[in-house]
């Protein structure tokens, strides 16, 4: 039951300024949904954030959309995903936050970890 990493969206790599949104079920069938930012000209600005919802809340998630848990990366690349490749990092880090505002309306909670 475990998905690849899903590519939701990725931000123009021809610009200094790069990001990524990627959604994937962990070992534990838990879901993690994936912020990267790197900035060329200086590393220290590189970040990943990730929003993971447990087994439970998952499944959760997955019952108030009407799929199965393991639908979820491939739904969410459905109502989300851009495969153009020509969003700004503002444009991924916003639409970040809809998908999370999205998990929230449909009464699921996530853990936020920043690296």
């Amino acid at each position: 039951m475990r998905t690849l990493k899903q590519v939701i969206i990725e931000s123009n790599d021809d610009i200094e300024l790069w990001s990524s949104i990627t959604v994937w079920e962990g070992p534990r069938h838990e879901l993690a949904i994936q912020l990267e930012f790197i900035d060329h000209d200086d590393h220290t600005r590189d970040h990943k954030i990730t929003a993971t919802l447990d087994r439970g809340e998952a499944t959760l998630l997955a019952d108030r959309l009407g799929i199965a848990p393991e639908a979820i990366p491939q739904t969410l690349f459905d109502r989300y995903g851009d495969t153009s490749n020509t969003s700004v990092p503002s444009g991924v880090e916003a639409l970040f936050e809809e998908i999370l505002n999205f998990i929230l309306d449909h009464g699921a909670r996530y853990r936020l970890i920043r690296e």
